[in-house]
């Protein structure tokens, strides 16, 4: 028999057995990387964390002869909802044995909240909105995930599918060779044409007045992204949490800012340097030692993940995100960066793309959102 409880994340005994409960899925796969638990237990704390000054987090746990055998959250993100006119729950930070039984009776009982407060439609994986780890893995489960993507076992889509949610939007992740990049004669013609038409500049990100370029990031963030699938704007404090774990690891080369000839910010990328190719063998520790082999190792990753680009919509189709790709590559190659991925970008995104497929990128990765009526 299956019982589900709904776990109390002000309980440290039941919020470490939720929070640690994927070290029991993941103990024998080679490619999972173990999210880092400081960053876990911080996200899961609704008193602390300001995405819960806009939602409501609900957890539970399955069971079986007092056994742990799986765990979701249930997400009301009255944000979202307020931004799209909707009455869309979700759902998020699911683990599971290969147990469709288990699955079901998780998915019952966020199915059961979100109904009782309202909510008509159910989506997910979401840890917990989109503008964090989020999306359920498709395929390639044969290699670790990068910075800041999520990873699951292969059966995961038949649990989900089972219990009739539809696949609603697939996102792609791009793998790129970056001295390939560089001998596309395309790419350089178009990045050489885009400087002097648009009469446009671009720089690194300047840590030194971290402030200042929080708030371009924040206006361009918001404005560049508000028309995609399933965006939902970050808050001030949001970003300010987010704004201070990446300066942590954050290289100003690979963080560009595209100016007019006003000197105004029109677009930005940002790509950080793949630590989990260290990090996987913390599993889930940093401190105490942990934190000094990232440190000291930072410099031998060849992966990085562009994370972000993003254009002002006046400013689009005119091959500034070419720009800004070189501008990366560039830098990465003198870093000793050989490999590069974009991700995720929605299957629906026309212009992104295309703009990736100049750069000779390639789809290696598909991750996938699905939606249910309730």
């Amino acid at each position: 028999m299956i019982e589900i409880k709904e776990l109390d994340l002000s309980n440290s005994r039941q919020k470490k057995q939720f929070v640690n409960f994927d070290r029991e899925i993941y103990k024998n796969n080679p490619y999972w990387v173990a999210p880092l638990r400081m960053d876990i237990n911080e996200r899961l704390n609704p008193k602390k964390h300001p995405f819960y000054k806009q939602a409501v987090i609900k957890c539970f746990g399955a069971f079986s002869n007092g056994k742990m055998v799986g765990r979701i959250a249930a997400i009301d993100n009255f944000k979202y909802n307020e931004f799209h006119s909707s009455k869309t729950g979700f759902w998020g930070f699911f683990e599971c044995i290969d147990d469709q039984n288990v699955a079901n009776a998780l998915f019952e009982k966020v199915e059961e909240w979100h109904r009782i407060i309202g909510n008509k439609t159910l989506q997910g994986p979401v840890n917990p909105s989109t503008n964090y780890e989020s999306g359920l893995l498709l395929d390639a489960f044969d290699d670790k995930p990068k910075i800041m993507m999520s990873y699951n076992l292969p059966y995961y889509q038949k649990l989900i599918e089972n219990k009739g949610n539809k696949l609603a939007m697939e996102m792609y992740a791009y793998k790129f060779n970056e001295a390939d990049v560089m001998t596309n004669e395309k790419f350089l013609r178009v990045k050489d044409l885009v400087k002097d038409r648009f009469k446009v500049s671009i720089r690194n990100l300047d840590i030194k007045n971290i402030d200042k370029e929080i708030e371009i990031i924040k206006k361009i963030y918001n404005k560049a992204w508000e028309n995609n699938w399933g965006f939902v704007p970050m808050s001030d404090e949001e970003f300010d949490l987010m704004a201070k774990e990446v300066k942590l690891i954050v290289d100003p080369g690979l963080a560009p800012i595209v100016e007019n000839e006003k000197g105004e910010p029109i677009a930005l990328a940002l790509a950080l340097r793949d630590i989990n190719d260290i990090t996987h063998s913390f599993n889930g520790n940093l401190f105490p030692f942990n934190f000094i082999k990232l440190l000291t190792n930072k410099k031998q990753i060849k992966w990085i993940r562009v994370l972000l680009l993003g254009i002002l919509p006046e400013w689009r189709g005119k091959g500034i995100d070419a720009l800004m790709y070189h501008h990366i590559i560039k830098n990465g190659l003198e870093m000793g960066i050989a490999h590069a991925e974009a991700s995720w970008i929605l299957a629906t995104n026309e212009g992104m793309n295309k703009g990736v497929k100049v750069v000779n990128g390639e789809i290696y990765k598909r991750y996938g959102i699905f939606e249910k009526e309730i």
